[in-house]
């Protein structure tokens, strides 16, 4: 039997956790899965809300916590530094000037607003900023890499993480409706698709719902999108900068000065390094050719390292947020009351009207 310290059982319910939620996130009908095939409920939602209903109906679930942490703290940055396998930067090349400094102007201005918003509803700041990267730049994956460096507790992350995933699926319902009510032609419904909602499969199913062009809008709507996660870890280490700045600040006592280079944490720059190398092919694509004698049988199977280790991220940054809806007590959750939620959609509504005003 093993010992009630043991990491394994946690472990391995964070990773049954994740083959349910991905399974779910593969049903074959609304609204898992829409008409043109695509999955607009991310796995990593369902991960969450599955480790949080279980943590609640399951009593026993609370001893899963030296597991938990070891997913968290060990597992979570690794699946960031996969997910750069699966980034191009070659894609901002292929951006106009406007759409590019417009994205980096509207992440700069939507943190500022976030933080603002946070100080004058009274919220911890630090969940302020989770849900100001999370619409900001790409849902989930930003508010946990600005967990990180924020040092945020697992409620602020599981609560930042509920609301930017609520409302990027409304998004995602609602500027297929708005774009056509206004007429808004292809090119500029996908890139304010692109600009404004929240995750990748939000946008890319709302890009495609466009009722004239739905192809062009999709693909345009995918390239602004990237552009922007191509944008989180130069937006981590600014917020790791921040952070080390004001707690030098409150300091009771004086020393030496903030040593920037050490604020990078390893696994962004790892980040960065892994999509530079998919950037520059260094992650090849292999055909294999296997011999009749093969136990895999004969033929030629592709192997796309890149794709493989951008799959593996997204496999293990669900496993870890499980991990966190495992470690959520939802009656805590909940009586933060309404006003993330408020502060959530002032600051969505915010990203909707600058999108389309630099998609236009």
């Amino acid at each position: 039997m093993l010992p009630a310290s043991s990491p394994w059982p946690g472990i391995a319910v964070c990773v049954i956790l994740t083959v349910v939620a991905y399974s779910l996130h593969a049903l074959p009908f609304p609204p898992l899965t829409t008409s043109d095939g695509r999955h607009p409920i991310s796995a990593v939602l369902l991960a969450v809300l599955l480790g949080m209903l279980l943590r609640h109906l399951v009593p026993g679930a609370a001893r899963l916590k030296t597991g938990l942490t070891v997913v968290v703290k060990r597992w979570l940055p690794v699946g960031i530094v996969l997910l750069g396998a699966g980034l191009d930067f070659k894609h901002l090349l292929t951006v106009t000037g406007t759409v590019l400094v417009g994205a980096a102007l509207m992440i700069a201005l939507t943190l500022l607003l976030a933080l603002w918003l946070a100080r004058r509803f009274d919220l911890p700041e630090k969940m302020g900023l989770m849900i100001g990267m999370g619409t900001a730049i790409c849902g989930s994956s930003a508010v946990v890499a600005s967990a990180a460096v924020l040092e945020a507790d697992d409620e602020e992350v599981t609560y930042s993480i509920g609301i930017i995933n609520l409302l990027g699926v409304l998004a995602m319902l609602a500027f297929p409706l708005v774009g056509n009510l206004l007429s808004v032609p292809a090119e500029a419904y996908g890139a304010w698709c692109g600009l404004s909602i929240h995750a990748t499969p939000q946008v890319i199913a709302a890009g495609f719902a466009h009722a004239q062009d739905g192809q062009l809008a999709g693909e345009t709507a995918t390239l602004v999108k990237l552009v922007r996660v191509a944008m989180l870890g130069p937006c981590v280490f600014l917020l790791g900068a921040w952070q080390a700045r004001r707690q030098r600040r409150d300091a009771t006592y004086v020393g030496r000065p903030v040593g920037y280079a050490r604020l990078v944490p390893w696994f962004v720059i790892l980040f960065v390094g892994l999509a530079l190398a998919r950037t520059l092919g260094l992650l090849p694509e292999v055909t294999l050719h296997l011999p009749e004698s093969s136990l895999l049988g004969s033929g030629e199977p592709r192997l796309d390292l890149a794709a493989l280790l951008s799959q593996a991220g997204k496999w293990i940054m669900t496993c870890a947020l499980a991990a966190v809806g495992l470690s959520t007590q939802l009656g805590s959750v909940l009586q933060r009351g309404s006003r993330p939620v408020i502060h959530g959609v002032l600051i969505a509504v915010a990203v909707a009207v600058m999108g389309i005003a630099i998609a236009s």
